[in-house]
């Protein structure tokens, strides 16, 4: 049977910056190719010990563990100028002698997979929000804890799985992958339609993307050229991802800049139907959802909808 999706195996971690500046991109695929993309996650484990990490083309490395996360947070804050994702201003407190290492968020992301698929997306999209919007030490256990019942996760479930050392075995066998692929930064992203395969190297636009799958799929997988949306649509799409940043509603509805999205969004929650939640140079957009009674039915302010 043919393959109906273009499956885009994104091979990365949750503390990666640019990996974070990819989701507008990803938000314009959803839109743009509705119910022919999956998204699939390879943990590649981006830093073993920070104290041994040196990366000379982002000036990060050769300190102690407070310079270095002042290192990280200035390549951080220079991706967000660029890829418009938010990331807090100061605080960055990502590392610590006690938490050197990015592999414990990987091994989470993994045990949360054994749960419930679905949920262990959410928990690395708030992995990343975490790090990156909110500075908490996302390597630390009790806020993996938080983070996974954020999203509805089993605890119970979620802990046998990083206890019995099964989650751990499951990230070896992805930098296994990794490897496998010759993957040696992130974000890189495994485009496949059928049995063709391109792998997308670093950072790429949404239009790249948009030529590999073409050219993956014989042409067989285009996009839908400036697809119309109305705001219940648009409402709906922000409550199903829980919240958007402001740079994903832009590329994903296709506005022509970031100022004509914060007119959209500035009407909404004038008529109540967001709130918008200031990080770094932008913002979150979240819906409100407050059941009312109208006619004796209960509608939700957010979508419109009434049952």
């Amino acid at each position: 049977m043919e393959q109906k999706k273009v499956v885009v195996t994104n091979f990365t971690d949750p503390l990666c910056t640019w990996c974070w500046g990819l989701e507008p991109v990803f938000r314009k695929l959803e839109t743009h190719f509705p119910s022919e993309i999956e998204f699939r996650y390879v943990m590649g484990g981006l830093v073993e010990n920070i104290e041994e990490k040196w990366d000379p083309a982002n000036g990060i490395g050769h300190a102690d563990i407070p310079r270095i996360n002042q290192q990280i947070e200035a390549h951080w804050k220079d991706a967000e100028r660029r890829h418009g994702m938010p990331v807090r201003g100061t605080g960055f407190t990502l590392f610590s002698r006690e938490f050197p290492s990015t592999y414990p968020q990987n091994i989470a992301y993994k045990a949360a997979q054994m749960v419930d698929q679905k949920k262990a997306d959410r928990f690395l999209r708030r992995m990343r929000e975490a790090s990156a919007a909110e500075y908490l030490m996302t390597s630390h256990p009790d806020v993996l804890d938080k983070l996974a019942a954020d999203v509805g996760l089993d605890l119970k479930e979620f802990h046998k799985y990083l206890e019995d050392g099964s989650a751990e075995k499951a990230f070896r066998d992805d930098l296994k992958i990794t490897r496998a692929f010759g993957v040696t930064g992130f974000p890189t992203c495994l485009v496949s339609y059928g049995d063709k395969q391109v792998l997308l190297r670093g950072y790429n636009d949404y239009d790249t993307f948009v030529k590999v799958i073409e050219m993956a799929s014989d042409g067989k997988m285009k996009p839908v050229n400036k697809p119309r949306y109305d705001d219940k649509q648009m409402l709906n799409f922000i409550k199903d991802h829980g919240r958007l940043a402001l740079a994903e509603l832009k590329e994903a509805f296709d506005f022509p800049d970031a100022k004509s999205a914060d007119v959209w969004v500035k009407k909404m929650q004038k008529e109540g139907k967001v709130k918008i939640n200031p990080v770094g140079e932008s913002y979150f957009i979240e819906p409100v959802t407050i059941p009312e009674v109208v006619g004796g039915h209960y509608c939700d302010t957010a979508t419109g909808q009434c049952v």
